[in-house]
Parts: structure tokens; C-alpha cells; sequence
């Protein structure tokens, strides 16, 4: 599991640095692992900006402390399993982009989720 964590936290960044170059990227047409790395992030992010949003309206309109005992242990889960789904790829060059579309995926359904009201 450490090992995880540590090939997380290497090629994450990396990620990051990748989503900068995303912007003037047409993700349709990527075609090298470096541009399909760099749009899979970009998509998280995109995911993510909305959760946050959807997070802070529901906050405003429920039990604040619950919420984000709920949601801190969400992101816990989130992080555990991508990084156990995408355990077999750790340290090849297709890892941030099955990470960053794991992400991706289980943040789009955790905003549903919440706004659809936790069901």
C-alpha cells in the first residue's frame, strides 16, 4: 500500500503538470499518452470544480458538520480505490490516466449523489 501511495504521489504531479498543457489540447483528437494523461486530468478537475459547487449548495441547506463528516470520508474511499483499481498500471505511462479517469468517474457520481440528496 505505501508503495501506492508514493507512486501516487510521483506521478500526480506529473499529471498536473500535463492538466497546465491541457488547455490547448483538443482532447477528442489526443493521441499520445502524455496529451490523453493531461485531458483524463482535466476532466477530474472539471469534476471536481462542479462537486465543490454542488457540495457548498447543499451545504448551505443541511447539517453542515454530518455533510462534511460524509464528504471527508468520501474522499478517503475516492483516493483508496483508484489507487486500488489502478494498482496493476502503478508505474507505467498509462497510470495518471486510468487514476485521473477513476477520479473522474467517482467524483461525478458522488455529485450526483448528493444532488440527488444522498440516495
Amino acid at each position: 500500500m505505501r508503495s501506492l501511495v508514493a507512486v501516487t504521489a510521483v506521478l500526480l504531479p506529473l499529471a498536473c503538470a500535463d492538466a497546465r498543457a491541457a488547455d490547448s489540447l483538443n482532447c477528442k483528437h489526443a493521441v499520445v499518452q502524455a496529451d490523453m494523461n493531461a485531458c483524463a486530468y482535466r476532466d477530474f478537475q472539471q469534476a471536481d470544480t462542479l462537486l465543490n459547487k454542488v457540495y457548498k449548495d447543499v451545504a448551505a441547506k443541511s447539517d453542515t458538520d454530518l455533510l462534511r463528516k460524509a464528504q471527508r470520508a468520501w474522499i478517503v474511499f475516492r483516493d483508496s480505490e483508484c489507487a486500488y483499481e489502478t494498482a496493476g498500471d502503478a508505474g507505467g505511462s498509462i497510470y495518471p490516466l486510468e487514476y485521473s479517469n477513476c477520479l473522474a468517474t467517482l467524483t461525478k457520481l458522488r455529485t450526483q449523489q448528493l444532488k440527488n440528496g444522498g440516495n
